[in-house]
C-alpha cells in the first residue's frame, strides 16, 4: 500500500489594505456571539480515532471484498451517476452500525441536503457515533441549526476555520479585517461509514450535485473506497478533527435532540416529495442494493494526497506539488479534467515539457456558457492561448451537452450542465480523483484531498467518461488559429467567439475581467 502523505497547505498572505475603522467595527461586532476555543472536555467523550467496525452489514461486505484483494490493494468504485452518488451515501448512513465520519466544504440546506442529514440523524438515533466537520464559509446564519444538531447525544459538530463574528452583518467586515486567515478554506470532501467504506471526490452535498436542481446540474465524479486506504483516509480526518482550527459548538446537550430536523424519517420524506422519489429506501432496506452495487470492484494500490490542516505554516510543498510530480510522470498520454482552470507558469511549463516528450495532453474544463462561476472563467481566459501554444488539446463543456440527460434525476429537468469533475489519468494506468481544481484557490489558498490509484481498470473507466465528455456533442474543442485568433469547434462547424449564455453573461465576464482578483479564483 502506498501510504498517504500529509503535506502542509501553503499560506501566502494576500495583499490587502484594511482600514482601521473597518477593523475596529469587526472587533466590536465580534462581541456579538462567537464560537469558543477548542474544547475537548465535553459531556459526551470525544473519540480521537475511528476503528473499523467488527460487526454489521458494512463490516461483512468489507471483509468479503478485502479477502480478494492483494496485500497492498484497495477496492474502488467510480461514482459518476448523480443519483447513485446520493443513494450510496444514504445507504452507508442507514447501514452504519458504529460510526459516521463526515467532512465537507459545503452541505446545502436544500431538499437533498436535508434528506441526507435526516438519514445521518436517524443513524445517530439508533446509536451510531457521528462526527460532522464543516467549513465555516457556507454556514453563515445557520448556527442555530448546527448547535441543535450538535445537541444530539451521539453527534458532535465542529466548524473549520470559523469567523469569530457569527452575525451575518459582521461576517463581511471580519473577512476584510482577517482576510489573511479567513481566505483559507477547507475544500475537502470525505464520507466514511464504520471505518469500512469511504467516499472522496468533487461533490459537495446539495441538489445540483445529485441531479435535482432545475437551473443546472453538475457533471461530477467521486470514488467509493474499501480496503487498506481507509486507514489513511481516517487518519486525514482525525488530523482535521483534532486541529486547533476545528472549533466545537457550545451548549452540547442543551437544545432538544430533534431540533435539527422534522421527526419524520428520511425514507418517508423521500416517498412524499416527488423530487426525492429516486432516493426512497427500498422496501427491504439498502443491503441488497449495496450488495449488488459492490459486485465488481476495481482494485489497485493507492495513495491519499492531502494538505495538512495547519494553514498558518508556510512551507513550499503541499498537495499541489505532489500532484505536479504525478502528472510529470506521463510518458504517453495525460488527460485532465478541471472545472476551474487557472494554471500558473510552472504548470504550463510542465504541460509544455510533456508535449515536447511526445505525450498527448488533453484538458477538459468549463466554457463561459457552462461555468457557474464567471469570475473563474475570466481568469482562465488569460491562460487559454498560453495553454494552446504548448500543444495541448483543449476542450470546453457545452451547457447543452447531450450527456446532460445522464446527470439529471427525474422528475427534475435541469436547463444546463456544468462540469465539476476534478480528475486526471496518466498513461491509462494511474488515476487521480479528488477535490482540487487547477487554480489558485486549490493550489495556494484551500486545503484539498484526493487519491492516486494504480489500476488500469479504473483508469480505463475514467478515460471512457472523460473522452465521452470531449466529443463534439458534449464539448467544444478550442484551437489557436493564425494571427492568435481562437475558434470553438463543434465537429465541422466553428464559432469565432467564445460561447456564452447571452449578452448579460458576456457583460458580467467583461467587467469582472477588469477587476484585480485573478489570484483569488
Amino acid at each position: 500500500m502506498i501510504r498517504q502523505r500529509f503535506v502542509p497547505a501553503e499560506a501566502r498572505v494576500a495583499p490587502a489594505v484594511v482600514f482601521a475603522a473597518v477593523a475596529a467595527m469587526a472587533l466590536v461586532l465580534s462581541a456579538c456571539g462567537s464560537l469558543p476555543s477548542p474544547d475537548r472536555s465535553r459531556s459526551a467523550p470525544a473519540v480521537s480515532r475511528t476503528e473499523p467496525a467488527a460487526d454489521g452489514t458494512l463490516a461483512r461486505f468489507a471483509r468479503r471484498i478485502e479477502a480478494d484483494l492483494g496485500e497492498r490493494e484497495s477496492a474502488f468504485w467510480l461514482l459518476d451517476d448523480n443519483a447513485d452518488s446520493l443513494r450510496i451515501r444514504i445507504a452507508l448512513a442507514d447501514l452504519a452500525a458504529e460510526t459516521l465520519d463526515i467532512q465537507y466544504f459545503i452541505w446545502q440546506d436544500d431538499v437533498t441536503g436535508r434528506l441526507l442529514m435526516q438519514h445521518v440523524v436517524a443513524a445517530a438515533d439508533r446509536g451510531v457515533r457521528v462526527r460532522f466537520l464543516i467549513d465555516d464559509l457556507a454556514v453563515g446564519g445557520r448556527d442555530d441549526e448546527l448547535a441543535a444538531l450538535d445537541a444530539h447525544p451521539r453527534i458532535e459538530v465542529r466548524v473549520f476555520n470559523p469567523w469569530r463574528v457569527r452575525s451575518p452583518l459582521g461576517r463581511p467586515l471580519e473577512f476584510v479585517a482577517r482576510i489573511d486567515r479567513l481566505n483559507h478554506r477547507m475544500h475537502n470532501k470525505v464520507f466514511v461509514a464504520d471505518g469500512r467504506f469511504g467516499i472522496i471526490g468533487g461533490r459537495n452535498i446539495g441538489d445540483r450535485y445529485f441531479g435535482v436542481y432545475d437551473r443546472f446540474v453538475q457533471n461530477d465524479i467521486d470514488l467509493l473506497i474499501a480496503g487498506p486506504l481507509l486507514a489513511d483516509l481516517l487518519e486525514t480526518f482525525d488530523a482535521y478533527w483534532q486541529s486547533p482550527l476545528a472549533r466545537s459548538f457550545p451548549g452540547r446537550g442543551v437544545a432538544p435532540a430533534d431540533a435539527w430536523l422534522p421527526t419524520e424519517s428520511g425514507a418517508s420524506v423521500a416517498g412524499r416529495d416527488e423530487r426525492l422519489s429516486a432516493f426512497a429506501t427500498p422496501a427491504g432496506g439498502w443491503a441488497s442494493w449495496v450488495d449488488a452495487f459492490l459486485d465488481e470492484p476495481m482494485r489497485g494500490e493507492g495513495e491519499v494526497l492531502v494538505d495538512a490542516p495547519d494553514i498558518d505554516r508556510q512551507r513550499p510543498a503541499h498537495l499541489y506539488e505532489r500532484f505536479k510530480s504525478f502528472i510529470a510522470q506521463a510518458q504517453h498520454e495525460l488527460v485532465l479534467s478541471s472545472p476551474y482552470l487557472v494554471p500558473d507558469r510552472t504548470f504550463v511549463a510542465l504541460l509544455e515539457d510533456a508535449v515536447e516528450r511526445g505525450v498527448r495532453v488533453r484538458i477538459l474544463t468549463n466554457s463561459l456558457a457552462s461555468n457557474s462561476h464567471v469570475v473563474a472563467h475570466s481568469a482562465y481566459k488569460k491562460w487559454r492561448r498560453a495553454l494552446l501554444r504548448t500543444g495541448v488539446e483543449l476542450y470546453e463543456m457545452r451547457p447543452d451537452a447531450a450527456v446532460l440527460a445522464s446527470y439529471r434525476t427525474p422528475p427534475a429537468e435541469p436547463e444546463r450542465l456544468a462540469l465539476h469533475t476534478k480528475a486526471a489519468v496518466v498513461d491509462r494506468r494511474f488515476s487521480f480523483v479528488g477535490s482540487p481544481n487547477i487554480d489558485p484557490r486549490s493550489m495556494v489558498w484551500n486545503t484539498e484531498i484526493g487519491v492516486i490509484a494504480d489500476d488500469p481498470a479504473l483508469a480505463a473507466a475514467l478515460i471512457r467518461i472523460l473522452e465521452r465528455d470531449m466529443r463534439p456533442e458534449n464539448s467544444w474543442r478550442v484551437t489557436l488559429e493564425d494571427g492568435g485568433w481562437l475558434k470553438w469547434w463543434n465537429g465541422d462547424e466553428s464559432l469565432g467567439r467564445q460561447p456564452a449564455n447571452g449578452f448579460s453573461q458576456r457583460a458580467v465576464e467583461f467587467f469582472l475581467n477588469l477587476l484585480p482578483i485573478k489570484s483569488q479564483t
